[in-house]
């Protein structure tokens, strides 16, 4: 089944969501980078890149800043 969203949430609430950026690839990063990112084009990708990259990062919207803690893909706790 495709991934549908990929999110942060803190307390209950959606606070950043994963979105593509201008160019149209998701960003994401490997532990201890936060230039240089891998850029992928789905949410099946982004999904795969964080689970197989521990403490890797992914950038959310709003304010396109790397998040690490707290993502859920699907609605399911990465870590």
């Amino acid at each position: 089944m495709p991934v549908a969203r990929i999110e942060r949430i803190i307390g209950g609430m959606v606070t950043a969501r994963v979105e593509p950026g201008s160019n149209g690839y998701f960003a994401c990063h490997h532990f201890g980078s936060n230039v240089d990112p891998t850029h992928l084009s789905s949410l099946d990708e982004v999904a795969d890149f964080l689970r197989s990259h521990p403490r890797s990062g992914v950038r959310m919207n709003p304010s396109w800043v790397k998040i690490v803690r707290n993502i859920y893909i699907d609605g399911v706790l990465l870590r």
